[in-house]
C-alpha cells in the first residue's frame, strides 16, 4: 500500500499543468486542446496515484454558432452618392503667392476691455443677471448730501509766500567722483530695466508682477497699478520710449469698472491719482490724456465724499445698487487712509481749477485740527478714529417724583391689649389685607373674586351680585374688567373707546431722542488703550502736514502749526535712544499705548520697536526742520536715518526687517551697554522658572511615593494562584512523553490522520534534534496528549499590577544657557530683543529717508550707505523677471516670496537713482513728492 498525503497529489498536478503549457507554448495546439490534454494527464495520475475516483466527464463545449435577432441589423439600405465636389475658382496670382507664402503661427489676441455704454443699462433684479459676465459699470449718481457751491472752501489762488531752500547747495564733482557715480547709476537702471521688461513681458495693464514665476496679480482692482505707478520713474531715467508706450496704455484703462466690490481709497489715491498727475505734471503737460484719465479716476473717487458729514467712505462699494443709497463714514477709520488723501486732490485742483477736489480734503483736515488737542494724547492723532460725525444721544430725563410710603408703616405700634396676641419677641400681631379668593362659576363663565366678608357672599348662579374688589377693598367697575385680551395692547377694546389712556407727565414731557448727534472727529472707543505711532496706519498723515504746507505756497498755516505741535509730542513720548551692545549714537521712534487717563502712563506703555514704515520719519524731520527753522530736529532727523542704516547691517543679508524691538534708554545723552539688563529682557521668567521646577520636583517625589506605596500594597495583597485539583474519576497518565508516530502501526494511522480532528499540538521539545536533510517523509510525527487533561493544561500566569505612570519634569536651562539658546534659535542680533516681523517686501522708507538726508546735507556718507543697501538688495531680491520680496532677512538664504509690489519702480528704486542722480533732478526747492514718491511741482 502506497504511503501518500494529499499535498504530494497537488504537486504532481502542478507538475503536471506546467508541462502542459511548456507543450502548449511550443507547439500549435489550440487553448482548447491544451486544456483537455491537462485534463487528461491528470486523470491518468490520480489512477497511477491509487485514487480509485472515476475522472470527470468532459464539459461539453459549445460548437454552434451565435445568432442574434436584430431587425435593425438584418436591413439593407441602398448606398448613397455623395454630391459632386464643387470646383473652387482659381485665385489671381497676387493671391496664389499669398497662399503660397509662408503663414505664420496665429498669436492669441489680448482680451479687449468693454466699453462702457452712453448711459448704462440698470441692473436687472432677476438670478440670471447676477450671474451674468457682462461687466458693470460705474456711474455718476446724484448726490444726497451735495455742497452748495457758495459753501465749498475754496483752493487759495494768493501769490506764494516765500518758503526757505530746503536742498544743499551743491559744489562741481571731479572726474573720478562723477564716473564712479554714474556707474553706479547705471547698474541701478538696469534693475529697474529687468523688472519693467518682465512686467511688460507678462503682467501687461496688470496690477503686479510675480517676478519669479512670470504671472502676475491684480490687489488693485485690475487697473495696471504698476504701469501708473512706474510711469515718473520712466521720465526720470530717460527711459522716454518705454514712457510713451505705457502714457498711450493709460487709455486702455477703464477706471468705470472693475472686478473687485469695494475701492480702497487711500492706495488708488497715492498710486493711481497720484501716478498720474505727477507723470503729467513731469513730462511738461504734454500727454493730456494722463490729465484726462486722472479726472476720469476723480470723478468716482470723490464719489466716496458723499455723506452727511463729508468725510469718505474709505473702502468705496461703488457699484450703482449700492452706491445709490445713503451712506456715513466708518466708526474705526485708519489714519493714514482718511488723512493722507490731500496732496494728491489738491495738485488735481491746481490742474484743473475745479475747487470740488480741495474742498474734500480741506474739511478733513479741519476735522483733524479740532481733534488733535482732544485726543487723549493731546498733539498727536490715534491709529484708529470715528469719523462718521454721528455721537451718542444723550437725554435728561424729567426729575422723578419721589416714593412716598404707606402711612403708618415706620410708626412705633401701639401696646397691644390683654386680648391681642404677642409674637414670641414681643410685638403684636397684624393681620395681613388677603386678596380676595378666585371662584371659578359653572358652566365656564368669567372666574370671580369672593369677598372674604361674608357680609359679600353672593350665589354662584346670580351674576347681578357679584363683587369684585381691589386691594383696599373697594368694589371695581364692571367695565374696566370687560377687556378683549386679543386686541392690541395699545387701543381700548370691547365698547371701551372712551376711555382715555392715562400718560404721565414725565412720560409725555420726554423728548424723542434724535438718531445722532453731530460731531467731528472721535475717540473709537472711551475705554481701553489706544496706539499712537508715526509708522503703519499713521505714517502719511504727518508726513502730509510739511509737504501739503509746500504744495500750496505756505498759504494756509494750520499746516505748519498742526506738524510743529505733532513733533514736540513725537520728540517728548516716541523717540528714544536705544540700548546697544557698541553704544552707537542712533534713535529709534516706537509706538505707545495710551490708557483712557494720560496720566496713568507708565514706562512700559512705549514698544521699544523700530519698523521699516517708520524710517520715513527722518526725512520728513529733515525737510520740517529747515523748511519751519528748526535746527534740532535736523539733528534728530539724522540719527533717526541712522538708526534705519543699522538697522540695514545687523541682519545676515544686510536688509532691514519689517520690525523689531530693542530696549529704549531712559535719556538720549547717556545709554550705557548692560548685559544683564538685557539678560533679563530676553529671559524675565527665569526665577518663575526655576521655582516652579522646583515645586514640580516636590510634587513628583510625593506623588512617587505615594505610587510605591500602593504598588506595595497591591503585591501584597495578591496570592499564589490556587493549584489545579485533579478528578478522581479520571486516572493520572503515567507518562506526559510525546508519542511518535513510529511507535504506532501504519495500519492505525491510514483511516484515521487524513479525517480525524487531530487535537492542537505543540512545538517539540527544546532537545530534540531534526536533520535538515533528512526526508520528510521519514520525519516522526509527534502526537500530544489533549490539553483537555487538567495535568497538563496551561495554567494562567498571575498578572503583577500596573505601576502608575507619573511625569518626571524636566530640568529648566539655567539662565545664561536659556538666553544664549535663545539669541541663537531666533537669530537675534546684538541688542535686538524681538523681531516682529522678520520679511522684507520691497518697502522705500529707509532709503527715503537717506536720500532726503543726502539732498538737506550734502554729506557724501549717505551715499555709501545707501549703496551698501541697494547691494543687499539687490543680492538676496533677484529673481528672472524681477526682483522678488523675501520671507526672512535673518536667514543666509532666504525664501523668494514671488511679489514684486508696484512701489519697487515707484519709489524703492527711483529713490535709488536719485541718490546717484544730480541734484537738480527734482529738487527739493521745485517739487514735492507724496507718500509713493510721485513728483508733484511746487507753486511758483
Amino acid at each position: 500500500m502506497f504511503r501518500y498525503r494529499r499535498y504530494r497529489v497537488f504537486l504532481a498536478f502542478a507538475a503536471i499543468t506546467l508541462f502542459a503549457l511548456y507543450k502548449f507554448g511550443t507547439s500549435n495546439t489550440t487553448w482548447r486542446e491544451a486544456a483537455s490534454t491537462a485534463a487528461e494527464l491528470k486523470n491518468e495520475a490520480e489512477d497511477a496515484l491509487g485514487f480509485g475516483s472515476k475522472p470527470r466527464p468532459p464539459i461539453a463545449h459549445e460548437t454552434k454558432k451565435l445568432e442574434l435577432q436584430i431587425p435593425v441589423a438584418s436591413r439593407t439600405q441602398a448606398l448613397q452618392t455623395p454630391p459632386p465636389v464643387k470646383q473652387v475658382p482659381t485665385p489671381p496670382a497676387a493671391t496664389r503667392a499669398a497662399l503660397e507664402t509662408p503663414q505664420q503661427k496665429p498669436t492669441i489676441p489680448s482680451p479687449l476691455r468693454p466699453k462702457p455704454p452712453a448711459k448704462p443699462a440698470p441692473l436687472a433684479d432677476d438670478a440670471a443677471s447676477l450671474n451674468s459676465i457682462e461687466a458693470i459699470y460705474w456711474t455718476k449718481l446724484p448726490e444726497k448730501f451735495p455742497v452748495p457751491s457758495q459753501s465749498l472752501i475754496k483752493l487759495p489762488s494768493g501769490k506764494p509766500k516765500k518758503i526757505p531752500k530746503i536742498q544743499h547747495k551743491f559744489k562741481p564733482e571731479d572726474a573720478a567722483a562723477k564716473m564712479d557715480r554714474l556707474a553706479k547709476l547705471e547698474r541701478v537702471k538696469t534693475v529697474f530695466k529687468k523688472s519693467w521688461n518682465g512686467y511688460r513681458e507678462y503682467a501687461w495693464l496688470h496690477d503686479e508682477l510675480r517676478p519669479e514665476s512670470g504671472t502676475f496679480k491684480d490687489p488693485f482692482a485690475n487697473w495696471g497699478a504698476t504701469l501708473v505707478d512706474a510711469l515718473d520713474t520712466l521720465w526720470i531715467m530717460g527711459l522716454k520710449d518705454e514712457f510713451e508706450e505705457a502714457a498711450k496704455a493709460v487709455d486702455k484703462i477703464n477706471f468705470l469698472t472693475t472686478t473687485r466690490a469695494d475701492i480702497p481709497l487711500f492706495e488708488t489715491t497715492i498710486r493711481y491719482l497720484g501716478g498720474l498727475v505727477a507723470a503729467y505734471d513731469i513730462s511738461g503737460k504734454k500727454y493730456k490724456n494722463l490729465l484726462d484719465k486722472a479726472v476720469e479716476l476723480a470723478e468716482v473717487l470723490i464719489s466716496a465724499f458723499d455723506t452727511p458729514n463729508r468725510m469718505p467712505e474709505t473702502y468705496y462699494y461703488w457699484r450703482p445698487q449700492f452706491a445709490s443709497q445713503r451712506h456715513r463714514a466708518s466708526t474705526r477709520v485708519v489714519l493714514a487712509e482718511i488723512g493722507s488723501l490731500s496732496m494728491e486732490f489738491t495738485r488735481l485742483a491746481q490742474l484743473t481749477g475745479e475747487h470740488k477736489y480741495y474742498d474734500a480734503i480741506a474739511r478733513i483736515t479741519d476735522n483733524l485740527e479740532e481733534y488733535q488737542n482732544n485726543t487723549r494724547l493731546a498733539g498727536m492723532w490715534p491709529t484708529y478714529l470715528d469719523a462718521s460725525g454721528c455721537g451718542k444721544p444723550y437725554i435728561d430725563l424729567a426729575p422723578q417724583v419721589p416714593l412716598k410710603a404707606p402711612a403708618g408703616m415706620y410708626e412705633t405700634p401701639a401696646a397691644p391689649s390683654p386680648t391681642q396676641k404677642l409674637s414670641p419677641g414681643g410685638k403684636k400681631y397684624v393681620s395681613l389685607q388677603l386678596p380676595d379668593p378666585i371662584v371659578l362659576t359653572p358652566n365656564g363663565a368669567n372666574p370671580t373674586y369672593v369677598p372674604s366678608n361674608l357680609e359679600d357672599s353672593f350665589a354662584l348662579d346670580t351674576p347681578d351680585k357679584r363683587v369684585v374688589r381691589d386691594w383696599e377693598g373697594k368694589p371695581l367697575e364692571r367695565r374696566q374688567l370687560d377687556v378683549d385680551l386679543d386686541a392690541p395692547p395699545d387701543s381700548p377694546a370691547n365698547g371701551a373707546a372712551d376711555v382715555p389712556i392715562k400718560t404721565s407727565a414725565a412720560a409725555a414731557a420726554m423728548p424723542t431722542p434724535p438718531e445722532c448727534v453731530e460731531q467731528g472727529f472721535a475717540a473709537t472707543s472711551e475705554r481701553g488703550h489706544e496706539e499712537y505711532t508715526l509708522g503703519g496706519m499713521s505714517d502719511s498723515t504727518y508726513e502730509y502736514l510739511p509737504k501739503q504746507f509746500l504744495l500750496l505756497g505756505g498759504q494756509i498755516e494750520k499746516y505748519r502749526t498742526m506738524y510743529e505741535q505733532s513733533m514736540d509730542v513725537v520728540k517728548q513720548y516716541l523717540i528714544f535712544r536705544p540700548m546697544l551692545p557698541n553704544e552707537d549714537d542712533v534713535l529709534f521712534c516706537g509706538k505707545l499705548n495710551v490708557p483712557p487717563r494720560i496720566e496713568d502712563l507708565v514706562p512700559g506703555d512705549l514698544t521699544g520697536e523700530n519698523a521699516h514704515l517708520t524710517c520715513f520719519a527722518g526725512g520728513m524731520l529733515g525737510m520740517g526742520a529747515k523748511l519751519f527753522d528748526r535746527p534740532d530736529d535736523l539733528e534728530i532727523a539724522k540719527k533717526l536715518t541712522e538708526g534705519c542704516v543699522w538697522s540695514y547691517n545687523m541682519t545676515q543679508t544686510g536688509i532691514m526687517p519689517e520690525s523689531f524691538e530693542a530696549i529704549p534708554c531712559k535719556s538720549t545723552k547717556d545709554c550705557t551697554w548692560n548685559q544683564t539688563l538685557y539678560s533679563e529682557t530676553l529671559d524675565p521668567r527665569a526665577e518663575y522658572r526655576l521655582s516652579s521646577y522646583r515645586e514640580q520636583i516636590q510634587n513628583y517625589h510625593s506623588m512617587y511615593a505615594s505610587a510605591s506605596s500602593w504598588y506595595e500594597e497591591q503585591l501584597a495583597a495578591m496570592t499564589a494562584p490556587p493549584k489545579p485539583s485533579v478528578d478522581p474519576a479520571f486516572p493520572v497518565l503515567a507518562t506526559q512523553t510525546p508519542v511518535y508516530a513510529d511507535t504506532l502501526d501504519k495500519r492505525q494511522l491510514a483511516d484515521s490522520m487524513d479525517d480525524a480532528e487531530v487535537e492542537p499540538t505543540s512545538a517539540p521539545p527544546v532537545g530534540a534534534r531534526r536533520d535538515e536533510e533528512e526526508d520528510p517523509e521519514d520525519t516522526p510525527t509527534k502526537v500530544q496528549p489533549s490539553f483537555k487533561v487538567p495535568e497538563v493544561a496551561l495554567q494562567p500566569t498571575p498578572t503583577l499590577p500596573d505601576f502608575p505612570y507619573l511625569y518626571s519634569p524636566v530640568a529648566p536651562l539655567n539662565h545664561k544657557d536659556f538666553v544664549q539658546n535663545l539669541i541663537k534659535e531666533e537669530r537675534l542680533p546684538s541688542g535686538v530683543t524681538k523681531i516682529g516681523a522678520r520679511n522684507y517686501i520691497l518697502r522705500p522708507e529707509a532709503i527715503e529717508s537717506v536720500w532726503y538726508m543726502y539732498r538737506i546735507t550734502g554729506d557724501n556718507h549717505w551715499r555709501e550707505a545707501g549703496w551698501r543697501m541697494f547691494m543687499a538688495i539687490d543680492q538676496y531680491t533677484s529673481t528672472k523677471y524681477g526682483n522678488s520680496a523675501i520671507d526672512d532677512v535673518t536667514k543666509t538664504s532666504p525664501t523668494l516670496n514671488d511679489d514684486m509690489e508696484s512701489f519697487w519702480l515707484a519709489e524703492t528704486l527711483k529713490y535709488f537713482y536719485l541718490l546717484f542722480e544730480t541734484e537738480d533732478v527734482l529738487s527739493l526747492d521745485d517739487w514735492v513728492l507724496n507718500t509713493e514718491a510721485h513728483p508733484f511741482r511746487r507753486p511758483t
